[in-house]
């Protein structure tokens, strides 16, 4: 009785990895957070920082899908636009801000010295009161 030779295993076909573009969801989800935060004085500082990562990370996504024929690439672009929109956002924002706050600054002082002048009575010219703003200024920056 001849034994039949065992049959050949087969070949298992692994389900073929599918390649994202981590490099780019990082720089879109980076991006959502920077424009996210923006608009809120002082603390948008970080988002200019975290632009300039979201940055970094959609520039390297965009390289990389070059090489992935074009994978991942919507998802960089997307996080490059959203960097750049939230770094001059916030430059613009902050500019506004510092802007105002002069203004705000000067109209007080501008009112004091107005209000100086009006109760000194005669006895206080506008150049007598803007050395005491300048000499109280002097004092609460030291």
């Amino acid at each position: 009785m001849a034994y039949q030779p065992a049959p050949a295993p087969m070949q298992q076909q692994s389900a073929p990895v599918k390649q994202g573009n981590g490099f780019g969801v990082t720089a879109l989800v980076l991006g959502i957070v920077a424009i996210a935060g923006f608009w809120i004085p002082i603390l948008n500082i970080g988002s200019i920082i975290i632009g300039v990562i979201a940055l970094i990370f959609a520039i390297i996504a965009l390289a990389k899908a070059g090489s992935r024929g074009g994978k991942g690439k919507g998802t960089g672009g997307t996080g490059l636009v959203l960097a750049v929109l939230a770094i001059a956002g916030s430059i613009v924002w902050n500019i506004v801000i510092v802007d105002m706050l002069k203004d705000g600054a000067d109209t007080i002082k501008e009112e004091s010295i107005k209000e100086c002048v009006e109760t000194g009575e005669g006895l206080l010219t506008e150049a007598d009161c803007e050395a005491e703003w300048d000499r109280l200024q002097g004092e609460l920056t030291e």
